[in-house]
């Protein structure tokens, strides 16, 4: 056997369950999962439809872990499959995002979703995989740096001071003793920490008692659903927990992501063996039991607005009706895709649809499945709970020149929706200085301030020369900078200041200390 197939065949053995040899043995091949699937849907390419995958690895399985296949194989009555065939059907792998919408279709109740991240797992652990050049460096840049898109965690925690220091928000870091413990997923954080920067204005507003890390930056959300590493994402998952357990955190705060909702609600346990060690909660929930209870104030906004399901978060983790009560607390125009919850179809760029380059042309193909449902609610935005549906989302109402309302954007992450609704509200009270300053600073000196405020953490970075020089030179240079000064010019006076501090001897606060307006929150 060679050796490649012997490594994929390896990873399988030790990887397969119950489930799955039931989900290989038990297909009738009746095929009607494609009836679900919108990658077969608008290409009609039989290579893009569920069972061409699935079948794959049942022959895969048969031939190498079944008696019948091995005997069957060795007398030559049939074809084992080879690393040629193994290198030949390894794209088709990633023209998936894993949804589980084809699960709705087959008569057997079968499991597509898992037969895939089955494949994903044994050709990351072959080696295979990493013969792909985004397959490889997310592996590459987790290992370095922590990060799949390579980011540094100064460069994150910098652009985070940058935007929040410019608009006099201060942001927790490494604060002990606290309900929860926020860790911004790395789409998040690389693709828009401009538009994320709404979240800490809303737990600040709400009086939360949370914190942000300084040395973990990363939630995981690739190792696991991308390249289905689960090594890695194990690695993740342990630091998550020895962050909260340094910090003495008491709970993990889940901020819109379905692959995240996913896996903190059913992947973890399987992939550590054990049960994840801290309580999770939902960024979606948490805030409506907030506006219920009267501690975050909201009015609500007549944006037109329909949603898009992630699939992840409610076809895969049941959240649709916790999502659904948010969006009617803060809009009052609301209107339903069809179809929606768990039936809806995939924004098609999770799970490597949106990350791989090479999946480009066909996304945005079978998309217009997507464009259509848009389209057909008559609504003038799409707001999701999660930022790879929203990201996948902005390029389909681009492709399809869907957007008629006069904005820059039509997708939203549902978070901003509730953010206009609060700042309605905030503003109408004449408390906007509540989102200033996190509740958890109340009462603290400067020197507390200094050590674990985003602010200060900021000037103790810009202290360090040779390291401040680079990181400016980089936030000068940034696409997601220059978007954001777009809106927010006092961007680049805020540099000026931070230039400031590099020559300067004097520890001080990127900006003026505020007084919280609320007291903090016990999240139950």
């Amino acid at each position: 056997m060679e050796a490649v197939i012997q490594k994929f065949v390896d990873s399988l053995k030790h990887n397969i369950t119950d489930e799955d040899v039931i989900n290989l043995e038990a297909c009738i091949d009746c095929k009607l999962c494609g009836d679900a699937c919108a990658w077969y849907l608008g290409t009609n390419d039989e290579k893009l439809h569920p069972t061409y995958k699935t079948n794959f690895v049942r022959e895969i399985y048969k031939s190498y872990l079944t008696l019948e296949g091995k005997l069957s194989a060795k007398f030559g009555w049939t074809q084992a499959p080879t690393a040629k065939d193994l290198r030949e059907r390894m794209p088709f792998f990633w023209n998936c995002t894993a949804c589980g919408r084809c699960t709705l279709s087959c008569p057997v109740g079968l499991s597509t979703r898992r037969v895939v991240r089955l494949a994903r797992m044994a050709y990351s652990d072959s080696g295979l995989s990493e013969e792909n050049a985004t397959l490889k460096s997310i592996v590459h840049n987790l290992e370095t740096v922590g990060h799949s898109f390579g980011l540094e965690p100064t460069k994150i925690m910098a652009r985070y001071a940058l935007f929040l220091c410019s608009e006099g928000i201060d942001m927790p870091v490494d604060v002990r003793d606290t309900d929860i413990l926020f860790v911004c997923p790395s789409a998040a954080n690389t693709k828009i920490p401009d538009y994320a920067t709404k979240v800490m204005k809303i737990l600040n507003a709400s009086g939360v008692n949370y914190t942000v890390s300084s040395q973990l930056v990363e939630t995981g959300t690739e190792a696991d659903h991308i390249v289905v590493h689960h090594e890695l994402t194990r690695q993740i998952l342990e630091k998550w927990e020895g962050e909260a357990e340094r910090l003495n955190a008491k709970k993990i705060l889940v901020v819109e992501c379905g692959c995240d909702t996913r896996t903190l609600y059913g992947d973890a346990s399987e992939i550590l063996g054990r049960p994840f060690k801290f309580p999770v909660i939902m960024f979606d929930p948490l805030i409506s039991e907030l506006i219920e209870d009267g501690t975050l104030p909201i009015e609500k906004v007549d944006t037109s607005v329909t949603l898009h399901d992630p699939c992840h978060s409610t076809r895969l983790s049941g959240m649709a009706d916790a999502i659904r009560d948010l969006l009617n607390r803060v809009t009052t125009n609301f209107v339903e895709m069809t179809p929606n919850q768990e039936h809806n179809y995939c924004c098609n760029g999770g799970a490597g649809g949106l990350r791989l380059p090479e999946n480009t042309e066909t996304r945005r193909k079978i998309s217009s499945i997507k464009a259509n449902q848009i389209a057909d609610s008559g609504a003038d935005y799409v707001c999701t709970p999660c930022v790879v549906c929203a990201l996948t989302l902005e390029d389909t109402c681009q492709t399809y020149h869907l957007n008629k309302n006069g904005g820059d954007r039509m997708s939203l992450l549902l978070f901003e929706v509730v953010y206009d609704a609060m700042v309605k509200a905030l503003a109408a009270r004449g408390e906007l200085e509540r989102m200033r300053t996190p509740s958890n600073f109340v009462g603290k000196s400067d020197e507390y301030l200094a050590e674990h405020s985003v602010a200060g953490k900021m000037s103790q970075l810009l202290h360090n020369k040779e390291l401040a020089a680079s990181i400016l030179e980089w936030l000068e240079n940034d696409d997601v900078v220059k978007r954001y000064a777009k809106v927010n010019p006092d961007v680049w006076p805020q540099m000026e200041k931070f230039r400031q501090i590099v020559n300067s001897d004097v520890l001080e606060l990127c900006i003026p200390r505020q007084k919280p307006l609320v007291k903090p929150v016990m999240v139950q």
